[in-house]
């Protein structure tokens, strides 16, 4: 089983993410949904943000990192500003590897 690249504390990696899931978790998560979905963020995504476990559960799927639902449901639950930043670094460095970004 893969797992993800950076692990769930290793916000402090990439300066933009970690500032944005501290000050604006819930845009940050908009904007991870978007991503995994390979569209642009709208407004929509941000007054109706999406729950980051969803996107986790979808994140798992498109890149082989097996099903961890319970694990995933308490992250997002109980560190969701953490779980919406190491999302949004998967997204970003998985899309530049593929070449999605």
């Amino acid at each position: 089983m893969l797992i993800f690249l950076h692990n769930l504390f290793g916000c402090f990696g990439d300066f933009n993410i970690c500032l944005c899931g501290t000050c604006c978790p819930p845009i940050l998560a908009a904007r991870n949904k978007a991503g995994i979905d390979g569209r642009d963020c709208t407004i929509c995504d941000c007054i109706c943000c999406p729950r980051e476990f969803y996107t986790r559960a979808q994140i798992r799927s498109q890149y082989g990192l097996g099903e961890a639902v319970m694990t995933d449901c308490l992250m997002s639950w109980l560190c969701g500003p953490c779980v919406a930043c190491q999302d949004g670094r998967e997204i970003q460095i998985r899309g530049q590897i593929s070449g999605k970004n």
